[in-house]
């Protein structure tokens, strides 16, 4: 308590704090709110510099994508807000302590998250202010976003690391995943047809936010879209980056650590809305070649987590947290289910892409 206070002091902020508590479950950083004797409320939130080596990049990235938001929300008369940064009294916007690296940021007043959609408004909003996040952020130059999470959605590379598990997993474990490891090498040719179009600069270079789950937006109480949250990603990338990874998280009938498999499928009525939140502020700037590859992004995105958890396991589960020993194969296993319902439906997903986006006579 008392070193989170201290690190509370190293931040212009204008009264003393009164009470601190947990405020997200995040994975990754720890986050709490702060409450100061005058009633301001701030987010404290320490980046884990044991996951992202850069810090200074990322907090850099952070200021100027939040900055850029503020000023198309003020000029378009957006009701999103921004979560502005607090400067430290160093005039720098992070604190780094023995403890790691700290943030201080605005607390948004009367928000909420979600974890899963209950209903197709939550995720026809979560759509809408993801695809505004791309719109807004189309106009500043994606070349002064720092990449700082190289290769990070390139199946080639997370293939080739797959590759590498392989060489020195165990007998055991090698069994275990015998039928995800086939699966995922038959369609290996077909998975890394996006990252190919990337590298032959067939699509437009974004700002991408890299990290679309539910949770990473704000509501209010009336389930309406407040804010987009945690830019620890925010990178130069693709809009299909974006766009199939919300579909991953937030469109599957199951959480993707669940097993109940019999379940596990995409939500079509959750696609469907959730192209129609997207399109909202899209329509304007992507290309018809973008358009063309949304149904791919959906297949590609969850083969990718698939292809981690999968090589995590094989890597006797060194980076993701598990809770138990076979936690990332089924992780695995989860993805590759939602993968084969995709494929499965992948012509009702093309059509309510094409229909939502007015795009006709795609093969």
């Amino acid at each position: 308590m008392e070193t989170l206070k201290h690190i509370c002091n190293q931040f212009q902020i204008k009264a003393p704090v009164l009470k601190m508590d947990v405020l997200t479950s995040g994975h990754i950083n720890d986050t709490y709110l702060i409450t100061c004797r005058n009633g301001l409320n701030y987010v404290l939130q320490k980046i884990n510099n044991q996951v992202f080596k850069n810090v200074k990049d990322i907090v850099l990235n952070r200021i100027l994508v939040s900055n850029h938001l503020k000023k198309e929300y003020a000029k378009t008369g957006s009701p999103y807000q921004v979560a502005s940064f607090i400067p430290s009294k160093n005039k720098t916007f992070f604190v780094e302590t023995t403890h790691g690296f700290w943030v201080m940021m605005d607390y948004i007043p009367n928000s909420k998250t979600i974890d899963r959609a209950e209903n197709n408004k939550q995720v026809f909003e979560a759509g809408k202010l993801f695809g505004n996040f791309l719109a807004s952020t189309s106009t500043l130059e994606s070349s002064v976003v720092i990449e700082t999470l190289p290769k990070f959605h390139s199946v080639p590379f997370r293939f080739s690391q797959f590759e590498q598990a392989l060489k020195q997993t165990t007998n055991e474990r090698m069994s275990k995943a015998k039928h995800l490891i086939d699966f995922v090498c038959n369609l290996q040719k077909d998975m890394f047809l996006l990252s190919e179009l990337k590298e032959k600069h067939i699509f437009p270079t974004r700002i991408t936010h890299n990290d679309t789950k539910l949770s990473n937006i704000l509501f209010d109480s009336e389930d309406n879209g407040l804010a987009v949250i945690d830019l620890d990603t925010v990178m130069p990338g693709i809009v299909h980056f974006d766009f199939g990874d919300s579909i991953r998280s937030i469109c599957s009938n199951t959480v993707e650590d669940s097993t109940e498999l019999e379940s596990t499928s995409i939500n079509l009525g959750f696609y469907d809305a959730y192209c129609k939140g997207f399109a909202t502020d899209t329509l304007k700037i992507l290309t018809p070649e973008e358009i063309k590859y949304l149904p791919l992004a959906v297949k590609t995105l969850i083969y990718i987590m698939a292809l981690r958890f999968l090589t995590d396991y094989l890597n006797n589960d060194v980076y993701y947290k598990t809770a138990y020993e076979t936690h990332n194969l089924v992780r695995a296993t989860n993805q590759i289910t939602l993968l084969k319902s995709v494929i499965e439906n992948y012509i009702d997903i093309k059509r309510i892409t094409y229909s939502n986006f007015n795009l006709e006579n795609i093969p």
